[in-house]
């Protein structure tokens, strides 16, 4: 962004004379490296994670429809809600913390483009041309065992999941009808 100056640049309380453009590609490195290096355990804990809560959903869900029904007493439902309200912050936060980095990168990225688009300096222009084209073979889009996406788009399909489930129960259990 012409006319912004950001202090970012500090190491020991120094300010960093470097180029900034190779310092944070070498940044955007070191956080691709860290996160590589952790992947296993947010890959494992994820999908336990999903595989543990969807019962839980669905349960909360029909405890909810024999609410409604007045098959259960309507005392019950407030556990039940905040139980819902918490498994849910709990296996989708991680969806939207990943959605909200890709949108950082992706805005970073635009304004580095519109930054090369400007630039007549051919040694910056070479340096973007790298940190752009790392960012985009190295991206941070994530998917767990290289099956579930890790996005905005996974608690949708965990939803629809848990409403097919919930009309099997609901056709099994003849809970309207």
């Amino acid at each position: 962004m012409p006319g912004c100056n950001f202090y970012l640049y500090v190491y020991d309380n120094k300010t960093v004379k470097t180029d900034k453009i190779k310092f944070f590609t070498n940044l955007y490195r070191d956080i691709a490296d860290i996160i590589d290096l952790i992947k296993p355990e947010i890959h494992a804990s994820m999908f336990i994670g999903i595989i543990c809560s969807l019962p839980k959903l669905i349960s909360n869900v029909y405890h909810i429809l024999l609410v409604i029904e007045n098959r259960e007493p309507v005392e019950s439902i407030g556990f039940t809600v905040i139980h819902l309200c918490q498994v849910c912050f709990l296996l989708f936060s991680p969806c939207i913390v990943v959605e909200l980095h890709l949108m950082e990168v992706e805005k970073i990225r635009t304004v580095l483009i519109h930054h090369l688009i400007c630039e007549t300096d051919p040694k910056t222009k070479e340096d973007l041309e790298i940190f752009l084209t790392y960012t985009n073979i190295r991206s941070f889009q994530c998917k767990i065992w290289r099956c579930i996406p890790l996005n905005i788009s996974l608690p949708i399909e965990i939803a629809s999941v848990c409403s097919s489930t919930i009309i099997v129960l609901i056709n099994f259990t003849h809970l309207f009808g």
